[in-house]
């Protein structure tokens, strides 16, 4: 049975939604909500007093620390009852991404992502694992494949520049940067949706590499279950074939040495409401 906190979290999600908030309201509440958790930040009043059952999802989801948070698509959908148990097992296994500490200057950090974000300058720059390059090689063949749709060119570009992002600084210097505030326009922005853009400047939600990370995180985590119960009828097709279920098998999938740990339960993961947070842990992780 999921514990009060989830229980407490699902209510408020439902609450929202009921008390006519835009479904783009609620997910920044509770991405940012879950960014305030891991990067160690400070709360925040989303929207302040303009709509308290936003606030709600926020306060709920920032006191459920160390439990699952349900993903709001899956609320709103009613496949949000079953416990993630597959979740709980990878959170407990991976642990808790506590970002903050060290300072660095986020301007420098996102120009110096800036100078790596191809995979030839990667190469060249020796910033890059084999990991690195395998996987953004791996994306990149995807983006060609969508060039028309806005939302996949939004999720593959969080994908790069939060990879880029990674090869350019290390440790500490990547935990600040994840959660130090980024302009909402400029060069250092992404190019997701200008509709969801609108919806967290509106709140007053200052955009950050981790609560953006948890936006995507949600959307890819729901696509994806879509995707694979769609086609889950067709005979002879057991799963997901679309661009969320490619993007996050070449995201979960283990290479190298690792591989000998044996690969992540993927499809439990996007089956469960809570499995969006590994989806987040390992966009964060990257």
């Amino acid at each position: 049975m999921p514990d009060k906190y989830y229980e407490n979290i699902r209510a408020q999600i439902k609450k929202a939604a009921g008390g006519g908030a835009e479904k783009s309201d609620i997910l920044w509440a509770v991405a940012d909500g879950m960014a305030s958790i891991i990067d160690g930040a400070t709360g925040t009043s989303i929207a302040g007093s303009a709509n308290s059952a936003l606030q709600g999802c926020f306060s709920a989801v920032t006191s459920a620390t160390g439990g699952i948070v349900p993903n709001p698509w899956m609320v709103w959908n009613g496949h949000d009852e079953i416990e993630s148990l597959v979740t709980k097992s990878y959170l407990k296994h991976r642990g808790r991404m506590q970002l903050g500490g060290a300072a660095v200057s986020v301007a420098g950090a996102l120009a110096a992502a800036a100078t790596v974000a191809d995979v030839g300058a990667l190469v060249q720059h020796g910033n890059a694992t084999g990991s690195t390059v395998a996987h953004l090689i791996k994306f990149k063949a995807i983006a060609k494949g969508y060039k028309q749709s806005e939302t996949i060119s939004g999720w593959i570009d969080v994908l790069m520049k939060m990879k880029a992002l990674k090869a350019a600084v290390r440790g500490g210097q990547f935990a600040a940067a994840v959660a130090s505030p980024i302009p909402w326009g400029g060069s250092t922005a992404v190019s997701i949706t200008a509709g969801v853009l609108a919806a967290g400047a509106k709140l007053g939600i200052k955009l950050k590499f981790s609560n953006l990370c948890a936006m995507t995180a949600m959307d890819l985590h729901w696509r994806c279950y879509q995707e694979t119960a769609l086609l889950s009828g067709i005979r002879g097709i057991g799963s997901g074939t679309g661009p969320a279920t490619r993007i996050l098998q070449e995201l979960f999938i283990r290479r190298g040495a690792t591989r000998v740990f044996g690969q992540h339960n993927l499809a439990g993961l996007v089956k469960e409401p809570g499995g969006w947070m590994a989806v987040n842990d390992k966009l964060l992780l990257i």
